[in-house]
């Protein structure tokens, strides 16, 4: 019951242009990739079939094209996160608390995040898709056949180019959903709303450095691969130039999925006992 109520209650006017803003954001970085691009140029997407659906997968490498990342890093905290953190300033959550307990409502919260996080995510990223769809170049499916063990951006996950559109945005979405967990609990160190509202950019940075910062610490140096935020919300686009282990895509996928959880569940476990002690 509570559960539906906090849900709703995040399906606010002020969201929409938020969401509208970094729509017209990405939209702005669409147009400047595909102007960069040899997808622009004239008759391009005669020749080769796939480039729309190529283009898609093209802007969200973070190597290549960060802007599409930036955009979505930005967008997270605003979804759940920073409304959580201004009730906490306003102190409107303690009557929240009476009816619920603390704990209930912090993990009410923690998954409504997480959900609604996937949610917008992925209406996103098919906005995008038509967007390419109808204003860049075509998507077209299975309209080329490559050699054995060629790298095809649009087969990754699937021979079957649909399939493969399907599976990375829900593996994106999802990818993003754990990343969104894991921000929501900076909060114990970033307490200033406008501050918060733009720090999944630097944090998202952070995320990336990471794994170039530890590799050679690590006793297998293919280990970093395995920290990388790319596994998560474009998985396969951009890595190593060898997969380690010899792992396939899934299992890369599930092994950074599951170190992102354990890492996004010990910092809620600690913001929430941050708060219990300092409330």
């Amino acid at each position: 019951m509570y559960f539906k109520q906090l849900f709703f209650s995040f399906f606010r006017k002020e969201k929409v242009f938020i969401f509208i803003g970094i729509l017209i954001l990405l939209n702005i970085s669409l147009f400047i990739v595909y102007q960069q691009s040899l997808f622009s140029h004239d008759g391009y997407s005669q020749v080769y079939p796939n480039a729309g659906l190529e283009f898609f997968y093209y802007i969200h490498s973070i190597g290549i094209t960060p802007y599409h990342f930036i955009c979505m890093m930005l967008l997270l905290p605003n979804i759940v996160s920073c409304d959580f953190l201004t009730t906490y300033i306003s102190h409107h959550h303690y009557s929240i608390e009476t009816r619920i307990s603390k704990k209930t409502y912090f993990l009410y919260i923690y998954f409504i995040n997480f959900i609604l996080t996937i949610l917008v995510v992925s209406i996103f990223e098919i906005i995008i898709l038509l967007i390419i769809h109808y204003f860049y170049s075509p998507i077209h499916f299975n309209t080329m056949v490559y050699p054995e063990m060629y790298y095809a951006t649009t087969q990754l996950l699937f021979k079957n180019e649909f399939y493969n559109l399907i599976f990375f945005i829900i593996l994106t979405s999802l990818g993003y959903g754990i990343v969104s967990t894991l921000l929501f609990s900076f909060q114990t160190f970033i307490n200033n709303p406008y501050v918060y509202r733009c720090s999944g950019v630097l944090i998202g940075i952070f995320l990336i450095l990471i794994p170039a910062l530890i590799n050679k610490a690590l006793p297998i140096y293919s280990m970093a691969y395995l920290l990388q935020i790319n596994n998560l919300i474009c998985l396969g686009i951009e890595g190593f130039d060898e997969i380690p282990f010899q792992l396939s895509y899934w299992m890369i996928y599930l092994i950074t999925f599951m170190i992102y959880t354990l890492c996004a569940w010990g910092s809620f476990q600690y913001m929430y006992k941050w708060r219990l002690k300092n409330d």
